[in-house]
């Protein structure tokens, strides 16, 4: 499973689905992955000010991402997604892995609903 970085910013900062997801990958009931371009990406996002976190809880959300997540270098380059071209960091990192899911709040990779085999969640609709 690959978590978007919108599902681990909202897991970081608030209790709700998200929180619950990441959790099932801390507890080693799914694996989950991220890339070291989605782990840049969430620095950047945690870092706005609008978040108000110092550096230290940065680097602490960093961190524990870093432990309970797979980080692997994406073996493939994909340019599906125009509108948001960050968005394809996540299924090259979904499709390097053979992850069969992503979870994301996104609405341009929730659009497209499966994509080579991966199908493609809101962190509730995982939960189901």
């Amino acid at each position: 499973m690959v978590f978007d970085t919108n599902v681990l910013v909202s897991a970081w900062l608030w209790e709700g689905n998200e929180s619950k997801v990441v959790e099932l990958a801390e507890r080693g009931l799914v694996l989950g992955y991220s890339s070291p371009q989605l782990i840049d990406e969430l620095k950047s996002v945690l870092m706005h000010p609008k978040f108000k976190l110092s550096e230290g809880e940065v680097w602490s959300a960093l961190s524990y991402y870093e432990m309970i997540l797979r980080v692997v270098e994406p073996r493939i380059s994909i340019n599906m997604i125009r509108e948001d071209t960050a968005d394809n960091e996540v299924l090259a990192c979904a499709l390097s892995v053979g992850a069969n899911t992503i979870v994301t709040g996104d609405r341009h990779l929730l659009a497209l609903r499966r994509y080579k085999g991966v199908t493609i969640s809101t962190s509730i609709e995982f939960l189901g």
